[in-house]
């Protein structure tokens, strides 16, 4: 309902006003008193619309018993907040390689592996680096790590 709305963040940002006016948060805005401000400063086609707008914004205040201020949770460990930039790059770029890693060693190990073998029996760099979206260099490099690995 937000998006680009002007009148519903400035509706929104009129109750928080008052919430602050009346002492702070836990203070009760009347309904009413919100619905006047928006029928007199907003041009509506009818007034269902203000009276939607309003009953939105001042249910979403009162399930939150007038506070304005909600601390957003975060998915994110406090040590990932405080990532610097070169630290986020390197954390991203060894993901990316991980990544790339996987997708070579399934094309090489999965259902379609055979596909990938010449009749030599070494592997069609082309043909996985086509099939996988990587240049031929990185999946030469994988698929050298992969076998020194399992030789052992």
């Amino acid at each position: 309902m937000a998006g680009d709305d002007n009148t519903f963040w400035e509706l929104k940002l009129w109750i928080e006003h008052r919430i602050r006016d009346n002492g702070g948060e836990g203070s009760y805005v009347e309904f009413i008193g919100l619905l006047d401000h928006a029928l007199e400063f907003y041009s509506f086609k009818d007034s269902s619309t203000a009276r939607a707008k309003c009953r939105n914004i001042w249910n979403w205040y009162e399930a939150r018993e007038w506070t304005y201020h909600i601390l957003k949770k975060s998915s994110k460990t406090e040590e990932e907040i405080l990532m610097t930039r070169q630290e986020r790059a390197r954390t991203n770029a060894i993901a990316k390689a991980e990544r790339t890693r996987k997708a070579v060693i399934n094309a090489i190990t999965g259902l379609y592996a055979n596909e990938y073998k010449k009749k030599s029996g070494t592997w069609h760099i082309g043909k996985i680096a086509e099939a996988t979206g990587l240049h031929r260099e990185v999946v030469s490099k994988y698929v050298k790590q992969y076998e020194t690995k399992n030789l052992y």
